[in-house]
Formats: C-alpha cells, structure tokens, sequence
C-alpha cells in the first residue's frame, strides 16, 4: 500500500554514499601473502614490528608479485599503486572490471555494447586532500554507518578463468561491533558484474546493522537524458543525500524528514535534483540514457529498499562529472541478526547490450 503524500516519515540514518579508497603515499613494509593450495584461500604470514611510519597508518601493501605468480591464468591482473592493490578482471568477451582490494571499492565496470565498442559504466573521480593523500570517490562500495569506515579489507581469494567468470572474495572484522565478520564477494561473469556482502553475528547476542548500502556512481551522458524504467507503483521516501562534494551534508544528530509518496511513472526521467529512498520496488529495473544510447539493468538481492540520487541540471551534460547513484540499501530499517545468523545482499549491473 502507498504512503499518502502528506505523511512525514523520521528516520535517524546516514546516508554513506560517497565512499572512497584512501591512498597513503608513505614507505612501510609490504604484507607477505602464503597461498594455501588446499583451500584455495590467502593468508597472511606473521608481520615483523612495523616502522613507525607504518604504525601511524593501517594501510599496508601487497605483495603484488606474488599475487602476479598465484594468480596468472585466473583472469586477473594486479597493479600497485601507492600502498594498496589493484585487481583487473577481464574476461573473453571483452567485459572488465577494477578492484581496489583494502578499500573494497570496484572503479572501474567496462561491457561491450550493440556497435561493437566499449564502454564505461562507473563514474569515479580523483581528489587530493591533503598534502600526501589521494582519494578515490565514486565506483561501487559498501558502507555501514554503524561500522568503523577506517577498516580495511584483506584479499582472501581469487578463483575463476577469463572464458568464465572471475570472482574475487575479501573479508573484513569490524573495531565497533566485534561479534561480526564480513564478506565482499565480487564477481564478474558474462554480461554481469556482482557485488555480494556477507555479514555474519558470530556472538551470543543479536547485533543491529544502520546504514547497509551497495550503491553504484553510474556514468551517464547527462541526467536530462536518463530514465528509470520500472519503477511505477513502488512506495518512496525522500531524504537528505550524503554528497560532501557538493555540500549537502546533513548533520549527523539532526533528524531527517522527507514527504512520502508513490512512484506515478513507469519511466522517471532523472533531470530534477532528487534524492529518494524506493521501498516496495521491483527486485530489478532499468536505467536508460538515450544521450549514450545505453541501458544498465539494476538488480538487488537481500535489501529490500533501492536508493536513488540524481544531481539533475547542476552537472555539465557529456562530461566526466555526469552521473546519477543508484543501489539496493537498508537505510530506513536496520539489519538484524540473531546471533550465529548470516544476511547476504547482493548488487546485480546486467549488461543487456552487447
């Protein structure tokens, strides 16, 4: 059923969506990988006591030789840049995709498409700082206003073939709620690539999750010429964004309102300023640009909302800062895990153009 317009909706969560991967330029020791050729996972050798430049950051580098030595043949590449890791996964058709590994963030999404090129489908960008840091904003990654954003996350296998599919799993712990274990499996196969989080309560005591997202910065021609198709009849809640590179920042203990209300068009054009969390949705619709003559299809597992932000005219049209976000999220209502229980939620971006 439809909220009514006139309903206002409170809800307490931040919006984490302008995630990014910080790279330190500073000299520590790299982080010695041994391969387990049983289990086929990575695991990490006893480090000495690290520099104290190293100590005063917790970012630590791979071992990107060995990984060039394990993994050869797996459909990864890898590339060091700074103090973190990039895995390159590529397949036969043509179909790629980029992983920065201790942030999580995948940056880079490029599918064949109808006139035989390629294209990109992620929008990310470059920002320095400070004096010595480089961040990446954009791309597809997870956040959770509950968990300790500073956490990295660690390589714990690579399996697959470039005829196939490659698939890339990292895990993390978290420093506030230590009873959790998570998992990002990233696959990339045929026309889709996949973002799953697995989080798992490996306490005695049920555990709430706030602010789970897995949203994408989708690169497009200009947000005029982009629709969302499929999205008629669904329930929408609009709230503040989270975009600290355009100053819309809501104060963490300020309460967020937005009027309610029910999606009236099958085929929502993006050229207004909107920000909107979509409840009751469709498990997958599409998003078209007619300026590129291209389409993504966004799908969801696991997440029963989909959170939506167009920037509308303020973006230059057919330029790099041209984008809209769109994931599946879990903002108005947190997770809840009993304790031994395991939630999955998975972001789906099909290709249907090749």
């Amino acid at each position: 059923m439809a909220l009514s317009h006139s309903t206002v909706v409170s809800h307490g969560c931040t919006l984490p969506l302008c995630r990014y991967s910080k790279l330190r330029l500073l000299s520590s020791p790299s982080l010695p990988l041994h391969f387990n050729k049983t289990v086929k996972r990575l695991e990490s050798f006893h480090l000495p006591p690290p520099s104290a430049a190293a100590a005063a950051s917790s970012y630590f580098p791979i071992d990107v030789e060995y990984l060039k030595r394990e993994f050869s043949g797996h459909g990864a590449t890898f590339e060091d840049i700074g103090e973190t890791c990039v895995a390159k996964l590529k397949l036969d058709n043509g179909s790629s995709a980029n992983v920065t590994l201790t942030r999580g963030m995948v940056t880079s999404y490029k599918v064949k498409v109808w006139h035989g090129g390629k294209v990109e489908l992620l929008h990310t960008w470059v920002e320095q700082e400070e004096e010595e840091e480089v961040v990446i904003r954009g791309g597809v990654s997870s956040a959770f206003s509950s968990s300790d954003d500073t956490e990295e996350w660690s390589l714990h296998g690579i399996t697959g073939d470039s005829e196939n599919c490659v698939q890339v799993e990292l895990r993390r712990s978290d420093k506030k709620i230590k009873d959790i274990e998570m998992k990002q499996i990233i696959t990339l196969r045929g026309d889709t690539l996949s973002i799953e989080l697995c989080v798992t309560n490996k306490g005695v005591s049920p555990i709430s999750i706030k602010g789970c997202s897995l949203v994408s910065y989708l690169t497009v021609s200009t947000p005029e010429a982009t629709y969302a198709v499929g999205l008629e009849g669904s329930d929408f809640v609009e709230t503040t964004p989270f975009l600290p590179r355009f100053g819309l920042v809501q104060g963490e203990e300020e309460d967020k309102y937005g009027l309610s209300g029910e999606e009236e068009s099958n085929y929502k054009q993006l050229s207004e300023e909107m920000s909107r969390i979509y409840t009751l949705a469709p498990s997958s619709f599409t998003i078209i640009d007619r300026g590129r003559r291209n389409s993504v299809v966004v799908g969801r597992e696991g997440f029963e909302e989909v959170y939506m932000y167009s920037p509308g005219s303020k973006l230059e049209s057919y330029t790099k800062s041209a984008y809209v976000c769109i994931g599946p999220s879990s903002l108005l209502n947190p997770i809840s895990l009993d304790p031994g229980c395991v939630w999955r939620g998975v972001l789906h971006l099909h290709n249907p153009n090749s």
